[in-house]
């Protein structure tokens, strides 16, 4: 009997830390080597090109930043920039620069990377403590807008935190966050920004290859749907009334609320007239707006979903890039705000390429 116990006890210890092995891990090696680098600026060391380049190779820097589409030109403006901020002999210039954050943008981000920098590495600290912890409540802002089918985890997936830049990038299998825009954005709202991103990772998705003719036009399609259902997770905390952000990050609910209208309105017209060549259109055809990754219009066709009582329905159908459409548009009937309604052509030609593709595919849950 004792061998048994013992035999168990030590099953349950080995299961036990094989779940801890697989656990999600935060790497932020970067930032603490980035740390390292602004210490000697502090000191008045300049920061040498061997030293730069060293640093910026770093695989999460490099997939982060190769989304971004920045070049050798800008990496060395950001280092000479990082001099003028850091250096003590520098503080007349940065000043001066800092009277105009929109010319100088660079010095202003990375300035304020300077001046949260012990809250930023206290953040850190926090996080390592407890990752599961913190991978949790992101699952569960994720959760808010996924089919119970799709509570799954990725745990897989690499997830770093880089020193640099701004925003955040999902690709293949690896978030990759600045520690700008992590750590805000936590302290506006725990997991939030994590959960949009896990939203992309965890989304079931309709696949099927469209036709030549009909390429742009489903790319929309699913870009609107991506984006949109996943700013249901966030957006609502990211308002002009989320102080706890930097100015630049809030404020994008109000603007994309705003736009969508007028980017629906274009997308009908192209979509609606009979005297349009549709194999002719382009994605910045039919997305005319500054933001084509599908955020405009698509969080203002779901909050018109939402708020007209048809989320659960989104839901359940949040693979499928056609369904939403005729979601919206009855929800925009009934809607008091008046939402732009779309017309009977528009809805005739979507249930049309629905027909066409809708044994061509098959849902599939992203990379499990």
């Amino acid at each position: 009997m004792v061998i048994i116990v013992r035999i168990l006890v030590f099953v349950v210890m080995v299961v036990c830390l094989a779940n801890e092995i697989k656990a999600q891990s935060i790497d932020d090696r970067t930032c603490w080597e980035y740390f390292k680098l602004t210490d000697r600026l502090r000191e008045g060391d300049s920061l040498s090109k061997e030293s730069w380049n060293k640093f910026l190779k770093d695989e999460a820097i490099e997939v982060y930043m190769n989304d971004q589409g920045v070049d050798s030109t800008f990496f060395n403006t950001y280092r000479k920039t990082m001099e003028i901020v850091y250096m003590p002999k520098n503080e007349s210039i940065l000043n001066n620069r800092l009277k105009d954050p929109n010319k100088y943008w660079w010095t202003y981000i990375i300035n304020e990377y300077k001046v949260h920098e012990e809250e930023m590495k206290a953040y850190l600290r926090t996080m390592k403590q407890n990752p599961k912890g913190y991978f949790d409540i992101c699952y569960e802002h994720a959760y808010t807008m996924l089919p119970k089918e799709a509570h799954k985890r990725v745990d897989h997936y690499k997830f770093s935190i880089i020193p640099l830049h701004t925003d955040a990038h999902i690709e293949n299998g690896w978030i990759v966050c600045t520690l700008m825009c992590a750590y805000f954005n936590d302290k506006n709202k725990t997991g939030i920004l994590m959960g949009h991103e896990l939203h992309h990772s965890l989304r079931p998705r309709y696949r099927f290859t469209a036709d030549k003719e009909d390429e742009a036009i489903i790319e929309v399609l699913q870009r609107m749907l991506n984006e949109g259902s996943a700013d249901l997770v966030d957006k609502r905390y990211q308002g002009e009334d989320a102080h706890a952000l930097l100015e630049f990050q809030r404020g994008y609910p109000e603007n994309f609320l705003e736009e969508g209208p007028a980017v629906l309105a274009n997308i009908d017209s192209l979509l609606g007239s009979e005297t349009i060549d549709k194999s002719s259109l382009t994605l910045r055809k039919l997305l005319n707006t500054w933001n084509t990754s599908g955020h405009i219009p698509g969080y203002y066709i779901m909050d018109v979903i939402e708020r007209n009582g048809y989320k659960e329905e989104l839901i359940d159908n949040i693979s499928n890039p056609f369904y939403y459409i005729y979601l919206y548009n009855r929800a925009a009937k009934s809607d008091t705000k008046a939402a732009y309604v779309l017309s009977d052509a528009v809805i005739q030609y979507i249930q049309s390429l629905d027909k066409k593709y809708r044994e061509k595919g098959k849902i599939y849950y992203v990379n499990r």
